[in-house]
């Protein structure tokens, strides 16, 4: 029974070394350890587990290093490859995936150990499209609820008593009942002149305000556009990446969520 016990242990120690050499051979030629990994290493290997280590009470090792480190490895090649420094991989969601990126757009995402690429799903153009249209339109209703809030304070502010009177006017109450608080709020005005005319004030000065900040926000949102533009080069710049995974023979992962 030993022996199946030792014959467990030269097994790891003969894919350890595999593993070793492969890693010491792509340390100069990472083209190897975006071609080979899928054939010596699996995420699930113990290479990844040795690679944390806590000793007398400090973390001396992290596995995190060591997944960082790959993605130096992959960096390099896809630079080497493409010729192109603006080129990047950074580790992605999962420990085994990383991100294929350029100017901080995710193009392309992999997986060496399983030798699998796929796109993320992106939003449509059409999509795209009907979030830029949604969103003006929202801008322009709020800058017109706005507006007639300002009108109607300039208004108030022309002529106080007339704008009371018009405003109880328009209640939807009995007529008793309007001219009942009109005169009340009249009266209150009468001996409150001053403090009432500051109040006005200050929400013709708030409307102000806010059509101003509505405003830089409309002129952003259309000098931003839709994004249209953008998707359309990233998804350009993703089928020149793409061919790279066709080259080495990648598989093309669909489904979304292995992508993550």
């Amino acid at each position: 029974m030993h022996l199946d016990f030792i014959e467990r242990i030269d097994i790891e120690q003969d894919r350890l070394r595999r593993q070793r050499t492969l890693l010491e051979q792509a340390a100069n030629k990472p083209q190897l350890f975006f071609d080979k990994a899928f054939e010596f290493i699996s995420r699930k290997d113990s290479l990844f587990k040795i690679m944390s280590v806590y000793e007398d009470g400090q973390r001396k090792m992290d596995t995190q290093d060591f997944i960082e480190y790959i993605g130096t490895l992959l960096d390099s090649f896809f630079k080497q490859e493409l010729n192109d420094k603006n080129v990047t991989v950074k580790t992605s969601s999962s420990s085994s995936m990383y991100c294929v990126m350029m100017d901080d757009a995710q193009l392309v995402h992999f997986n060496p150990y399983e030798k699998f690429y796929g796109q993320r799903s992106y939003r449509t153009v059409k999509q795209l499209q009907e979030d830029y249209d949604n969103t003006l339109t929202r801008l322009n209703n709020e800058t017109s609820e706005v507006n007639s809030k300002l009108e109607d304070m300039k208004k108030a502010k022309e002529a106080t008593y007339k704008w009371m009177i018009q405003y109880y006017m328009q209640k939807n109450k009995s007529i008793s009942r309007k001219l009942y608080l009109c005169a009340k709020d009249t009266l209150i005005y009468t001996f409150r002149m001053k403090q009432v005319n500051e109040g006005i004030e200050k929400k013709i000065k708030k409307y102000e305000w806010q059509l101003e900040e509505l405003k830089k926000r409309k002129d952003k949102h259309i000098e931003c556009g839709t994004g249209i533009e953008l998707l359309e080069l990233r998804l350009q710049a993703a089928d020149v990446v793409s061919d790279v995974f066709k080259k080495y023979g990648y598989r093309l992962e669909t489904e979304n969520h292995k992508l993550y």
